[in-house]
């Protein structure tokens, strides 16, 4: 019973946290350039927190990659590398054949989402802004796509 309960909690803990603010800020891409992530209202945001050095990150790429070609219209990923040197990010984007947006994370974006604890943490993003769901470390291309199809319906 113990076992359930924790599992419960641990659960709660990594997938929930809708939140009824909007999440707006900047950041700067390994291209240098200053995005604001209102330039996507009306699209369905993927933010990921990730790091070369992490497996369940490098794990998860290629689902984004994936995702985000079949969504192009609709939903754009964000991946914010945690405390990694420009250039090795730059590499390693390049010879994954990353697709979508690469900045470097700051702790002022990390504190809007309410820190990050462990990587990869990945937030869904609705249309209207809020955060519609969350995971600390790695899941399955099947459930990030549920969360965006999911997304994309509640914003009809």
């Amino acid at each position: 019973m113990r076992s359930i309960f924790i599992l419960f909690l641990i659960g709660l803990i990594s997938c929930g946290n809708k939140s009824d603010t909007r999440i707006n800020f900047s950041f700067r891409t390994i291209d240098n350039e200053i995005v604001e992530i209102s330039r996507f209202d009306g699209k369905v945001l993927v933010v990921d927190f990730w790091a070369t050095w992490c497996p369940p990150c490098l794990k998860e790429i290629p689902h984004f990659i994936e995702l985000q070609e079949k969504y192009k219209n609709d939903v754009q990923f964000i991946g914010l590398n945690v405390g990694e040197k420009k250039e090795k990010v730059e590499e390693f984007v390049k010879n994954m054949g990353i697709n979508y947006i690469i900045g470097h994370s700051e702790e002022r974006i990390e504190k809007l989402f309410g820190g990050i604890s462990g990587l990869p943490t990945t937030f869904i993003i609705g249309k209207d802004g809020k955060i519609k769901a969350r995971a600390i470390g790695y899941r399955p291309k099947e459930w990030f796509e549920n969360q965006i199809i999911s997304a994309l319906r509640e914003s009809k």
